[in-house]
């Protein structure tokens, strides 16, 4: 009776590949990485694309485990074989690690594994471009859609073990770099490195187990280089701080959050013009943001003001504004709402980023303060 969950096991696994010999089943088989890859990209737009919730992290969570042990199972050819096992009354479980798997078993390994690659690409995509506020960051999302797309057609290459070692990393510090914020409730240097050290310390592992040939290592190495310089570079978006709203106002008040700003036109409304402030002398300027944040997570945030100098028409740094209420709580849907004021100041165009603290930028806005009253008035606007 125990190798009853064995036979039962493999019974299971001989009827699935039975299954997949019918002709109908192989057609469908064609269209299911496009269906599983635009079912997937949708469902992860409808729920991480809007909030992040505790199940969604232990999907994601699962996904990264299944993968791993996936490519533990494709890694056993390599050096393992049944008569080599030396516990002479092998467990259930330990009969399942420590065996090499046939070719047929390869083929659905390597299905798995390019299954949850492109459920964590997915779901990247999505929190990573919420998060993106500068050009950098938004190249890095630009790079991930990339390998989602990729991963449809890289089926066969995850037979290899060194590929998908090197996938593996990089999805593992992003994905690391996502999770534990929301485990920790905090942000910072300290925890994406300690993603990056769990990433490149698994991989290690299995490297340690099934390869002994450096070469194998080079790829996630290089990988771990180039993250922890971006992410140094402030490259890497912030995740999983997400802007809500910007607004460029005067006449503020600090307890509902509302001010005065220009009635935009058409064209500003819909991002084909740039927003303007009008101003009376001795005025002041007020930039407010509002940047969601999970429940229980502190983060500082600053704002960095930047002036369009005509002569070059290149932007340079003025203030970093930041203080002891800059600190965003998170929990509140509509995101935490801070704000910050420039005193007499010129006219000329503007750019105001609102970034974590010393680091990535979560969003930013340009705008051009002008004297006097605006074509179509004011309106009272707030945040939510």
């Amino acid at each position: 009776m125990a190798d009853f969950p064995i036979i039962l096991y493999f019974s299971v696994m001989d009827f699935i590949n039975h299954l997949r010999e019918k002709a109908a089943v192989q057609k469908l088989e064609k269209f299911i990485p496009a269906i599983a890859f635009l079912g997937g990209f949708s469902w992860d737009s409808m729920t991480i694309g809007s909030k992040v919730y505790g199940s969604d992290l232990i999907f994601l969570s699962f996904y990264y485990l299944l993968a791993l042990l996936s490519i533990y199972f494709i890694a056993t050819r390599l050096v393992i074989d049944d008569e080599n096992c030396e516990d002479d009354t092998p467990s259930f479980f330990s009969k399942i690690l420590n065996r090499e798997w046939p070719s047929s078993w390869i083929d659905r390994l390597t299905w798995i594994v390019q299954f949850c690659f492109g459920n964590l690409y997915s779901a990247l995509v999505i929190c990573y471009f919420k998060s993106s506020g500068s050009i950098a960051s938004f190249i890095i999302v630009l790079f991930l859609v990339s390998l989602l797309v990729g991963n449809e057609f890289l089926k066969e290459k995850y037979e290899k073990f060194g590929v998908c070692l090197a996938f593996f990393c990089l999805l593992g510090t992003m994905f690391f770099n996502f999770l534990i914020p929301h485990l920790v409730h905090a942000m910072g240097a300290l925890w994406f490195f300690l993603s990056t050290f769990l990433s490149i310390g698994i991989c290690y592992l299995l490297w340690l187990k099934f390869s002994r040939d450096k070469r194998t290592l080079v790829a996630p190495i290089a990988i771990t280089l180039v993250l922890s310089i971006a992410y140094v570079a402030n490259w890497i978006a912030p995740v999983p701080l997400v802007l809500k709203q910007q607004i460029v106002c005067k006449n503020f008040d600090n307890e509902t959050y509302s001010c005065d700003a220009d009635k935009l036109n058409f064209w500003q409304r819909n991002g084909f013009a740039q927003m303007t402030i009008h101003k009376e002398e001795g005025e002041e300027i007020y930039f407010m943001s509002s940047v969601y944040a999970p429940a229980e997570l502190k983060a500082p945030i600053e704002f960095r003001w930047y002036y369009l100098i005509p002569a070059t028409q290149t932007f340079k740094l003025t203030d970093k504004i930041s203080s002891s209420r800059m600190i965003i709580r998170g929990g509140r849907d509509a995101g935490y709402r801070s704000f910050s004021r420039k005193k007499n100041i010129p006219e000329g165009t503007y750019r105001v980023e609102t970034a974590y603290k010393d680091g990535a930028v979560i969003g930013s806005s340009t705008f051009k303060v002008i004297e006097g009253m605006p074509k179509n008035g004011f309106v009272r606007d707030s945040l939510r």
